[in-house]
């Protein structure tokens, strides 16, 4: 496990280190031995203190939603939980890694804060998981620490039916994409399924041609001949579009809609089966639940 600050076992608290240094010590709260018990009091500023923990194996490769407990205290009054204001608005900051080689090497992750990108999307299918939580060290004599980090890795899907959806209403006309909104969000759609409801019409061409010797044109002129032509007819045909699954997102994800014969985008009436990890989002207490 990496790590930032270090493990009071007397608290039983993580806390972060001081940047104090011998040099200081005339100058510090520690001018004497008596005085001197830790170097970690009374913090000049505020930075951060952060802790990783060890790599988990899930067993296999799967799509998972975490819930991450951090639970905070202080230092010297390690019940008391941190309190994340205004003034600390990107905090905590959790990193879910995945990765399917057991050193963590060549893995996606996803970086999350409170404010700003609380909300979770999926790394995709990995075995091996690791998670990162990042909180502020405060500016006062009781830093802030992290008592405990509790992580659950869940595979359980929900799922939702969207009825008798009209494509033409999110056609904005510049691309073949449709980007249709879910009720709920999810950490990861993990399954799509798309039924048109009405037909497009489209153009069928059918084309014959008429067999003849073969001459070649070295050895005769071809002025003297004439060749007959083959018939091409069109006719109207009328059948369910094409359908393509683009993309997913937490709260919508994109198709495409194609007639089948000339392959131009099109729009239709459309039943939707969608199936999904629960969403995941940073709360305003720090937690991703």
């Amino acid at each position: 496990m990496a790590k930032t600050g270090f493990y009071d076992s007397s608290q039983r608290i993580y806390l972060p280190k001081d940047n104090l240094t011998w040099t200081n010590l005339d100058t510090s709260p520690y001018a004497t031995w008596d005085n001197w018990t830790s170097w970690y009091q009374n913090l000049s500023a505020s930075t951060t203190v952060e802790f990783t923990t060890d790599i988990i194996d899930f067993g296999r490769s799967a799509k998972v939603a975490p819930t991450v407990i951090v639970t905070t205290g202080l230092d010297g009054d390690t019940g008391t939980a941190v309190t994340f204001d205004s003034s600390n608005e990107d905090k905590p900051a959790i990193t879910i890694e995945g990765s399917n080689n057991a050193d963590m090497s060549s893995a996606t992750s996803v970086a999350l804060t409170r404010t700003t990108t609380p909300t979770f999307t999926t790394v995709g299918a990995k075995r091996y998981y690791r998670v990162t939580a990042n909180i502020h060290t405060g500016t006062n004599a009781a830093p802030n620490g992290i008592v405990g980090i509790q992580v659950s890795l869940d595979t359980t899907e929900i799922n939702e039916t969207i009825q008798e959806f009209n494509t033409a209403t999110v056609d904005d006309g510049s691309t073949a994409n449709r980007t249709i909104p879910t009720i709920q969000t999810y950490a990861g759609i993990t399954y799509v399924g798309i039924t048109p409801r009405t037909n497009v019409t489209d153009s069928n061409v059918t084309g014959t041609s008429s067999l003849g010797n073969y001459v070649q044109l070295d050895y005769f002129a071809e002025g003297y001949t004439v060749q007959s032509g083959g018939a091409v007819t069109t006719s109207s045909v009328t059948m369910p579009p094409l359908a393509q699954l683009v993309s997913t997102a937490t709260n919508s994800f994109v198709i495409s809609l194609f007639e089948a014969n000339s392959g131009d985008d099109t729009n239709a009436t459309v039943d939707f089966h969608v199936r999904g990890l629960e969403g995941r989002a940073i709360s305003s207490d720090g937690n991703l639940e």
